[in-house]
């Protein structure tokens, strides 16, 4: 989940960009994570996490004539622009390709993640966190299959006609319905109201971390940032094991997990905590940051991921119930990743 993540390549998510998303994370795009990829076609199409595998070298469907990044008569913005609220040295920004829902990309200086929905022949992701990908990331080393989850988009768009650079990478918006992206000679191209992702250029396996080098096993996440001191928070909401489950917000509220029944009700995931040193704090942080949210407990219903890197994952979230219209109608005004509470480990996106 690219939620700022530590390890991505862009920020990462969210998300969670649990393994993908350096900086985290996430969120904005239509479905979620994994996908592992033994080898990547030719022609990758998709709008939710992404994973990678083998290499692919042709430039695949929905690119444009002119390289990726590198279109004439395109207006350059500032990158501070897209500064990440709260994450200074991370950069988000949406994007349209004519879809009814806008996508995210997170770049954390040293490459970028956008999300986007990859082939059908893309590979499941099979690690952190298992499922389809629903994000494409490039780096020094080349692209990969991951996903975002949890990343709150922030106020900026690149707009059509317009390029930015961040580092080595550059991505601009040639046409109404598409945005490119590349690094060196890697790049990759997503099109279409299906926001369909293709690649060109080496396509890195799934555990393949070469676009994070210091990235080692641990993990973080955007949520990380908020782990403070936890003075002042209850202690007696602290388990033996580190479990938390009671915060107290900067208002002196004292929010406790939710148990949300696991009966196919749709929520929001606005942010995800991941594990760090003060848990509380960085719960109640996120909590502060987005006003009427709730946190549950890690795994709560087989839908939710309970971990990443062995460290416990928080979601913060809105409970929209059955209501799909308002969840699907909230994700479009807010961002974030919509998620159905079921029995079974399927973290699509309902919207």
């Amino acid at each position: 989940m690219h939620r700022f993540q530590g390890r991505a390549a862009t920020i990462g998510v969210a998300a969670m960009a649990g393994a993908a998303l350096q900086l985290s994370g996430c969120t904005a795009d239509p479905s979620s994570d994994t996908g592992n990829v033994a080898s990547a076609s030719s022609s990758e199409r998709g709008t939710t996490t992404v994973t990678a595998t083998a290499p692919a070298t042709t430039t695949e469907p929905g690119s444009t004539s002119t390289p990726a990044g590198t279109g004439t008569g395109l207006t350059s913005v500032d990158p501070a622009t897209f500064t990440a609220p709260q994450h200074p040295d991370a950069y988000t920004w949406n994007y349209s390709t004519g879809g009814q829902y806008r996508g995210l990309c997170v770049s954390g200086g040293d490459g970028v993640t956008c999300t986007g929905k990859p082939a059908a022949s893309v590979p499941d992701l099979t690690e952190h966190f298992p499922g389809r990908p629903s994000a494409i990331e490039l780096g020094r080393a080349g692209l990969r299959y991951t996903f975002v989850e949890g990343i709150p988009g922030g106020p900026g768009v690149l707009e059509t006609g317009q390029q930015v650079q961040i580092g080595e990478t550059r991505c601009s918006k040639p046409n109404s319905s598409t945005l490119e992206c590349r690094y060196g000679s890697n790049s990759f191209t997503i099109t279409g109201a299906g926001q369909t992702i293709s690649t060109s250029g080496n396509v890195l396996a799934e555990r393949d971390y070469s676009n994070h080098p210091r990235s080692g096993g641990g993990s973080s996440a955007d949520s990380q940032s908020g782990s403070g001191s936890s003075s002042g928070q209850p202690s007696d909401y602290m388990g033996a094991s580190g479990l938390v489950s009671g915060v107290r917000t900067s208002d002196g509220r004292l929010v406790t997990a939710s148990t949300p029944s696991c009966d196919g009700r749709g929520i929001l995931i606005l942010d995800s905590y991941v594990e760090a040193s003060s848990p509380q704090q960085g719960i109640a942080d996120l909590l502060d940051k987005h006003s009427g949210a709730g946190f549950a407990t890690p795994g709560q219903c087989p839908s939710l991921r309970a971990s990443l890197n062995g460290a416990r994952v928080y979601p913060i979230y809105l409970d929209y119930g059955h209501d799909m219209a308002a969840l699907c109608q909230a994700k479009a005004s807010r961002g974030g990743n919509a998620r159905l509470l079921t029995q079974t480990a399927d973290f699509s996106d309902p919207c």
